[in-house]
């Protein structure tokens, strides 16, 4: 049973990721998985250098780095998704061999098409009004970088659609991981 995990920016994904993980239920974090290659692994590196070598420095892929050239006009985020895709895909598939039941934590699970590594899909969502108070209260948030991350995301009315759950966050934190609770007892009561 594989539970795949997202939402959209600033429902609370991570929060609710955490709580699956308290149950007892692995959780595959994509966006740590990329920071994990970009900083340890030598082949994505030795890619990298080759790309975009300014990119590249003695602790890892530095992502300052890549936004700039991004916002230069230099790359894309699909050119770079394309180079880490590969080996996040390995990563995934270590994971997946080890680890049944498990959720995959993935922002852009449909708009990747990792949908298809799912069972069933949890999908995060709040009001507008609290997605964006949320998103803008994070150390850095800008109108232009919201509205090129906001950018790469499908329709919402899309991704719930082909959700199988939507958990709405605005009431707080206990009544997500009730939710949360109750779908993996019902998902997963076999499995463990």
């Amino acid at each position: 049973m594989i539970i795949g995990l997202t939402g959209e920016m600033g429902a609370g994904k991570s929060t609710a990721a955490q709580m699956l993980r308290k149950t007892g239920l692995p959780v595959f974090d994509a966006d740590e998985q990329v920071h994990l290659l970009m900083k340890n692994n030598k082949e994505l590196k030795d890619i990298f250098k080759e790309k975009f070598k300014e990119s590249v420095t003695e602790n890892g892929i530095d992502r300052t780095v890549l936004s700039r050239l991004i916002s230069e006009g230099k790359t894309t985020p699909e050119i770079i998704e394309k180079l880490i895709y590969p080996f996040l895909i390995k990563e995934l598939d270590k994971f997946l061999d080890l680890n049944d039941p498990a959720v995959l934590d993935v922002p852009l699970l449909f708009e990747a098409g990792w949908d298809k590594y799912c069972d069933k899909i949890v999908f995060l969502t709040a009001s507008p009004e609290t997605l964006r108070q949320r998103v803008f209260a994070r150390s850095g948030m800008t109108e232009e970088k919201y509205k090129a991350l906001s950018a790469r995301f499908w329709n919402t009315d899309l991704k719930k659609s082909k959700s199988d759950y939507i958990i709405f966050t605005d009431e707080g934190l206990e009544p997500v991981e009730r939710r949360l609770i109750e779908i993996r007892n019902e998902l997963c009561a076999k499995s463990f």
